[in-house]
């Protein structure tokens, strides 16, 4: 996706999230009934969901699932992550975890700063 061709995207004030938003530059593909979707990457998550740039075009409320490797990790492990879309825009997705606060997701979060993937 080439972020030149969109405007700048600004960080929503009114946005309700539980945990500190975390940028990040994580590659991901989003998958739907045991189909894999879109490529996206998130831009920035918390214990309770996530923004992912794609251009991934699905209503509100469905569920998709998350797959990812983890960063500064010496396997190639992947894991998927169940969501719900919450928030649609010009950029991409907003999700809510199914699971908050799981493992897979404070580990992703940790491992995504320790890597330098933060902005």
């Amino acid at each position: 996706m080439n972020s030149s061709s969109k405007p700048q995207r600004k960080s929503d004030p009114t946005s309700v999230r539980f945990g500190q938003r975390l940028p990040l530059e994580v590659p991901v593909e989003l998958g739907i009934d045991g189909r894999t979707l879109e490529p996206g990457i998130i831009r920035n998550a918390s214990i309770s969901g996530a923004f992912i740039e794609t251009a991934l075009d699905l209503p509100l409320n469905t569920n998709v699932l998350v797959r990812f490797s983890m960063p500064d990790s010496d396997t190639r492990a992947d894991h998927s992550l169940s969501a719900c879309i919450v928030r649609i825009d010009a950029f991409g997705v907003g999700i809510e975890w199914r699971d908050m606060a799981s493992v897979d997701i404070t580990d992703l979060l940790a491992r995504a700063s320790k890597a330098g993937t933060t902005g």
